[in-house]
């Protein structure tokens, strides 16, 4: 019911303003099929292209990635000769990435960085969902993606006193590992607001339902609100909202956080939501982005700072595993 209204509602809306843009068009429209087809049981797995982009799943199969007209022609492989040939080539695909798998599980394991961050803080349930890259450390579970989001966090920790924040507002969360990561190290972060476009919002939301259950506040609550605002009280709150509720919103914010999505967005998506974290007046800011872009499809990452007026501090960091020679860039309030 709930992705069923969100996909409804989300017709009736300023669709140049919060809807998916270029960037994202094609694959939320793959991933509400493979939502419907497959559930959420494992899209950080290998048999569904829910997450792709946003999750940390891996593909095996490509159709998995195609949307209505590509899974028509992929039909092709059905055929007698050409299901032999693919279904060859998955199983091929399969070994390669049980392989990667191992592999990077043996990197996470033995990096001191990794080691030091698991001592650090704290990792509870970070691999529900499928979750297949992960790796194992003094017989404990762990998820390499939260391990990259405890890096950021860290990294951030340079800039601000996360113990110090309460009210918490992030876009284009993923799929919610990272508001996870946090309330489970800062326990005083206690009312959260998490956006994402659609069917990303309703992906996180369960996500964030599984492990926080009715402090979890949906859409299905929150539509029909004049007004959404935090209660007054030290309980946990989750407001999960898709775009268009931002102009609902009352509350004023101590952190505002956005990584890699803000660069993949049309610029005058960007400017509207700028304009929304002024007007809660956000103490903090802290944005992340990726290197190795690609001007077809995305923009330069320093350009973010024009949109908060160039006071943002400008740094480049190495990833958590140096090892893969990947950087990303802090754009942070001061």
């Amino acid at each position: 019911m709930l992705l069923n209204l969100l996909i409804k509602d989300e017709k009736k809306i300023d669709r140049e303003l919060y809807s998916s843009g270029p960037y994202w068009n094609y694959k939320n429209r793959r991933a509400i099929i493979e939502i419907k087809k497959k559930g959420l049981e494992d899209f950080r797995g290998i048999t569904a292209g829910i997450g792709t982009s946003f999750a940390d799943n891996l593909v095996l199969d490509i159709r998995n990635e195609f949307n209505i007209k590509g899974r028509i022609v992929g039909k092709i492989f059905s055929l007698p000769l050409f299901n032999i040939i693919f279904n060859g080539q998955i199983k091929t695909t399969k070994n390669y990435l049980n392989s990667f798998i191992k592999n990077q599980a043996i990197v996470y394991q033995n990096s001191q960085k990794v080691q030091n961050l698991i001592s650090k803080f704290q990792f509870n349930n970070t691999t529900d969902f499928g979750c297949v890259q992960s790796f194992e450390y003094l017989n404990k579970n762990y998820s390499c993606h939260y391990l990259n989001m405890a890096n950021r966090i860290d990294n951030l920790s340079k800039n601000f006193d996360f113990r110090n924040i309460k009210n918490y507002f992030e876009i284009g969360g993923g799929f919610g590992s990272n508001i996870h990561f946090l309330i489970t190290n800062f326990s005083n972060i206690k009312k959260i607001l998490y956006l994402d476009t659609v069917p990303n919002i309703y992906v996180g939301t369960e996500y964030l339902r599984r492990h926080y259950k009715d402090k979890v506040k949906d859409y299905l609550e929150l539509r029909n609100l004049d007004k959404i605002s935090f209660s007054k009280n030290n309980e946990l709150e989750i407001f999960c909202i898709p775009p268009w509720l931002i102009e609902k919103v009352d509350t004023e914010i101590d952190h505002f956080h956005n990584a890699a999505s803000f660069v993949e967005m049309p610029k005058k998506v960007i400017s509207n939501y700028v304009k929304f974290i002024k007007k809660f007046k956000t103490r903090e800011i802290s944005l992340i982005s990726y290197s190795g872009f690609d001007l077809k499809t995305t923009f330069n990452p320093e350009e973010l700072n024009s949109f908060f007026d160039d006071k943002l501090i400008v740094s480049w960091k190495k990833s958590l595993i140096e090892e893969y020679n990947k950087k990303e860039i802090y754009l942070t309030s001061r």
